[in-house]
């Protein structure tokens, strides 16, 4: 996988590890973790993290880098994660662009919610919000934060 080399610079995960420390999270799932740059990082602050991806390519590339070890990497999608009761989900980058079909969205965002204990929190952004997600945390009963980013600002 060739990602890591073409965008090395991921300060754009800061905000997801500040809220992280925030909700005081000490297990989260990382859905669409690619090659495990952000479930390293909180790996490396003792949070106990899952990371999801469906490509089996990247998966091997997370597990292979220096602390890997103690995250659990699942080849899959949150379609079909087990209850893991975890503090905070998260789908960072473009992840969340990644599930275009509005039933597999649904089903994602099943899957996450199931994966949460009572009181999580899933964190995800995207840059193209479209009207299924804004309405999905008042039919799932659910509390989002929606990070929002201009185009160009590098900023959240």
């Amino acid at each position: 996988m060739i990602y890591d080399p073409l965008d090395p610079d991921r300060r754009d995960l800061d905000a997801y590890v500040r809220m992280a420390e925030e909700f005081g999270a000490r297990r989260v799932v990382d859905v669409g973790c690619g090659t495990g740059v952000f479930a390293l990082l909180l790996a490396e602050r003792g949070i106990d993290v899952v990371g999801v991806d469906p490509s089996g390519a990247s998966l091997d590339v997370a597990c292979a880098k220096p602390g890997g070890e103690p995250v659990r990497w699942i080849h899959g999608d949150a379609t079909g994660l087990p209850a893991l009761r975890v503090d905070l989900a998260t789908m960072t980058a473009n992840a969340a662009q990644e599930v275009i079909d509005p039933q597999v969205w649904r089903a994602t965002l099943r899957g996450v919610h199931e994966a949460l204990r009572p009181g999580g929190h899933f964190v995800f952004e995207t840059r193209d919000v479209v009207e299924d997600v804004r309405d999905a945390p008042d039919r799932l009963g659910l509390e989002f934060v929606f990070l929002a980013r201009r185009p160009g600002s590098g900023g959240v």
